[in-house]
């Protein structure tokens, strides 16, 4: 089963945090799936590697991650994602002067690996189901998976 990974496991495992989501990505390595994930997550990564892209290469290998290119399919399944939040975003009123700003939950990264995941792999392994489930509903999450066909 291919499996797109989101950044959050791969900072629970490097900050040692979360052990029930770290689990499910030595399952999914148990049960050698093919994980990948979008350069984003690359990206995302970085600032904990110092910049290094050596020692994040090192890391992603080790845990046999593929990084792969984000691709026209997942783009546009990111951006209708995108645009559904936009619209849906709440709008907040400054205390100091009254004008309503746009309260901002998410970043786009978190819908360039939605649409990834969504255009190119059969399920994804994260930590924020909720998001994904809200704005990539046909997006199935690893744990399902697992619930649904142990090996």
């Amino acid at each position: 089963m291919r499996v797109c990974v989101d950044t959050t496991i791969l900072l629970d495992i490097l900050k040692d945090e979360f052990r029930i989501f770290q689990e499910k990505l030595y399952t999914a390595l148990a049960r050698r799936e093919n994980l990948v994930a979008p350069s984003v997550v690359f990206a995302e990564l970085m600032p904990q590697f110092k910049g290094n892209t050596k020692l994040l290469g090192e890391f992603l290998e080790e845990h046999k991650i593929a990084i792969e290119p984000l691709g026209v399919d997942s783009v546009i399944a990111a951006s209708k994602g995108w645009m559904k939040y936009l619209k849906r975003k709440t709008k907040v009123k400054c205390p100091q002067c009254g004008h309503r700003l746009n309260l901002k939950e998410h970043f786009l990264s978190d819908f360039y690996i939605g649409g990834f995941a969504s255009a190119k792999c059969s399920a994804i392994l994260t930590r924020d189901r909720g998001i994904y489930t809200k704005y990539f509903p046909a997006l199935v999450g690893y744990e399902d998976c697992l619930k649904a066909s142990p090996r």
